[in-house]
């Protein structure tokens, strides 16, 4: 479907304005972020990626999922965030998930509306953060983000403002047709 498509062209562009607080050369530095998600999380010396950071939340968190929705943007479809810190992890870098820590945030320097790979399956529009290492365009060309990252919404409540009360996740991945 034509929305479908949109999601595909417009979900993960990169733009170079930056959003959020600036190094003095006008970029993201890593100091910016380690200084602006401090009081929000943990930092952890991950094994091959460096320093991490840990998002201080109680609960069922998920990237892309929890306390924020959906917006269409000039940028494509973004994730607005209601949390404090959303500026960075969910415009910047990648998640991904470990059993012993849960959602872990990479930072990275290259602004998009979401870091995220769209899908479909029966009623619902899905949507995966896009791991660390994987690029754009291998997220259209066959590369499948882990069942676990998956997250769905009925198509009718994509606008919602509330989306962590519909989130759920997918009965069974395999079926998500990536768009």
């Amino acid at each position: 479907t034509l929305i479908s498509a949109l999601f595909l062209l417009n979900s993960c562009s990169t733009t170079t304005g930056v959003q959020g607080t600036t190094g003095p050369d006008g970029s993201i530095t890593y100091q910016t972020f380690y200084d602006d998600l401090s009081p929000y999380g943990s930092w952890i010396d991950y094994p091959g990626y460096g320093n991490v950071w840990s998002p201080g939340i109680d609960g069922d968190f998920r990237p892309y999922a929890t306390n924020g929705h959906w917006v269409y943007s000039n940028e494509g479809w973004m994730w607005a965030s209601d949390f404090n810190w959303g500026w960075a992890p969910f415009h910047y870098g990648r998640w991904f998930y470990d059993d012993g820590y849960g959602w872990l945030w990479i930072p990275g320097y290259d602004w998009s509306p979401a870091w995220v790979t769209w899908g479909a399956v029966d009623n619902y529009y899905c949507w995966a953060p896009l791991g660390p290492g994987v690029g754009v365009g291998s997220a259209y060309g066959g590369w499948r983000p882990h069942d676990y990252y998956w997250n769905q919404v009925p198509r009718d409540h994509i606008y919602d403002n509330d989306l962590s009360r519909l989130v759920t996740r997918p009965n069974s991945a395999d079926r998500i047709a990536v768009i």
